[in-house]
């Protein structure tokens, strides 16, 4: 698995991301905002991103994970 790096040398604070592109739906949790960090996508994958976040769905298939949240410890 590759995971991208970006370093951010103006906050000295380095990110590095999933392999997969994380999408947890959130129909569970009683939140009023959500935060989608964008990178490659284009202006009709952030629309499509926007919308399915509202809905509260996620997005699935090989290319999505949704992380550890629902591992078992």
């Amino acid at each position: 698995m590759k995971f991208r790096v970006l370093p951010d040398p103006i906050q000295s604070v380095t990110t590095i991301l999933n392999s997969k592109i994380t999408s947890v739906s959130s129909k569970n949790f009683n939140i009023d905002f959500a935060r989608i960090d964008i990178l490659d996508e284009s202006i009709e994958e952030i629309n499509s991103i926007i919308d399915m976040v509202k809905s509260g769905n996620r997005l699935e298939g090989k290319d999505y994970t949704n992380g550890n949240l629902n591992r078992e410890i």
